[in-house]
């Protein structure tokens, strides 16, 4: 259920990783924990090694711009962004309206905008 998946990925994000010695839990495991944490914080997480489709979930940061190896940008913007919203009311990419709970990495590297209306209410 996709208001699951943004519920505990904010959660994860918020009780497992920290600005410290002792930041992560667990083993690092050669940087993907990390790389995790940053997807995740984004707005987005790979759904599967392999898979080139990310799973739209609750941001921590209201605006994230990805600079792209093409010289194109991608952002994914959360308004009305915070620890009580932190469910996806609605969502448009590049403007148009987008009902999909995934993207495409196809889509990323073109460049463009997900914009996401956040609430305290899970749709």
């Amino acid at each position: 259920a996709p208001s699951l998946t943004q519920k505990w990925t904010r959660y994860i994000c918020e009780h497992a990783y920290k600005n410290s010695v002792e930041g992560l839990t667990g083993n690092e495991d050669v940087g993907q924990m990390s790389a995790w944490y940053v997807l995740a914080a984004s707005g987005i997480h790979p759904i599967a090694p392999g898979d080139p489709t990310y799973e739209i979930t609750s941001p921590v940061f209201s605006k994230v711009t990805f600079n792209l190896d093409n010289g194109k940008k991608f952002q994914i913007i959360a308004n009305n962004n915070s620890k009580e919203n932190l469910y996806i009311q609605s969502a448009t990419l590049n403007g148009k309206s987008y009902g999909s709970k995934q993207l495409s990495h196809d889509d990323l590297v073109k460049g463009g905008s997900l914009v996401l209306e956040m609430g305290e209410v899970s749709k």
